[in-house]
């Protein structure tokens, strides 16, 4: 009887963690990711304890929210004198995550500068101590380890590098180090070579300089580099250009469109064809770019000049439409980040949702660019 009270309660506690694992995978598959974490965590509570599931619990905890628990249990794992030197090792990593989540960047340091010392750990740790330079804004000091780590961060993290040399840039030019600022976004471009932002901050301080044709050399550079940077390399160009009615101004937003497809600089093309020959040019033009790409800026671009050959009750009429098309360009964000889908009018190089760099891009489509 002993025996098989024993295999039963035994039986029944191992169908408790099937069924909420179980779960735990059903809720995950339908996208509701907070109740499969608390069926994870009770799956994890249940089973017997070892190394890796305390890991695991440790960083549901954390992805949840509760720091707390998350260094509570870290900081016993880690503090454990029966833990191999490897998973001691791993147990302090864990907890440096903690601590960066909770904000309590200098106790994350700490371990880090010991961790980063050691060739296993040498990858992770260098990546978390530059992120909480990072979080800091201490970007001297994020790329000074960058730098020194640059091998085992490998070449994915030259983007990231050359971002926190922009961020330093921006600071010396708003202080007024114009000349530590162009050199800043010169190592950018010499760590990262693809990077658009520097490309284009880079040309922004030219065309203040009065240099304009090195500028656009940079901003058609970005074009060819991400044809999706139509958006942002629009207004540089614009900047290149102060005059409208410059024949070469013409060229560059052909030049533009060709390379991105840019509906601002279609709209842009047909004001200054209008300007510059007539509303029949510029409207056959119109037409021409929207059979190639069907957008909301440019068919208020196309209500706007027939509006010019109506009588005034249909131009009343077209007008008003146009201004309904206008009002939900406005409303609608012009950027989105590709790894979180996060919305936004501005641009931010960093994503402000996940924190991802770079991820921002410009929306393309119907009511797009």
């Amino acid at each position: 009887m002993g025996r098989s009270s024993t295999r039963a309660t035994k039986q029944d506690k191992k169908n408790i963690q099937n069924t909420n694992y179980l779960r735990g995978v059903e809720y995950l598959l339908d996208n509701k990711q907070d109740q499969a974490m608390d069926r994870f965590i009770a799956y994890l509570n249940s089973k017997d304890p070892t190394f890796e599931s305390g890991l695991a619990l440790g960083n549901l905890f954390r992805k949840r929210g509760e720091v707390d628990k998350a260094i509570s249990l870290h900081e016993k794992m880690a503090s454990d004198p029966h833990l191999e030197e490897s998973e001691h090792e791993l147990s302090q990593l864990e907890l440096a995550r903690d601590f960066i989540s909770a904000g309590l960047l200098d106790r994350a340091e700490q371990i880090l500068e010991e961790l980063v010392e050691i060739p296993r750990q040498r990858g992770n740790a260098a990546s978390l101590l530059v992120k909480v330079y990072e979080v800091e804004h201490d970007f001297d000091r994020a790329i000074s380890v960058a730098l020194k780590y640059r091998e085992v961060l490998g070449p994915a993290f030259d983007g990231q590098l050359s971002q926190y040399y922009c961020q330093k840039a921006e600071h010396l030019r708003l202080d007024g180090q114009r000349q530590e600022a162009l050199s800043a976004y010169k190592s950018a471009l010499g760590i990262f070579k693809k990077s658009v932002r520097a490309r284009l901050e880079y040309a922004g301080m030219l065309i203040e300089d009065g240099q304009l044709k090195e500028a656009y050399e940079q901003i058609k550079e970005c074009t060819l580099l991400d044809p999706q940077s139509g958006l942002l390399c629009f207004e540089y160009v614009r900047r290149c250009f102060p005059n409208k009615a410059d024949p070469n101004y013409r060229f560059a937003l052909e030049d533009l469109i060709h390379r991105t497809h840019s509906a601002a600089a279609m709209v842009e093309l047909v004001g200054v064809t209008e300007q510059n020959s007539s509303v029949e040019d510029a409207e056959a033009m119109l037409l021409t770019f929207l059979r190639e790409k069907p957008n909301l800026k440019l068919f208020s671009a196309l209500m706007g000049l027939r509006s010019h050959s109506s009588d005034p009750a249909t131009r009343d009429a077209i007008m008003q439409l146009k201004s309904f098309v206008d009002a939900q360009v406005a409303g609608n964000s012009r950027f989105a980040c590709h790894n979180c889908g996060f919305e936004s009018k501005m641009m931010f190089w960093q994503c402000p949702s996940c924190r991802k760099w770079d991820a921002l891009k410009p929306r393309i489509g119907l009511d797009g660019d």
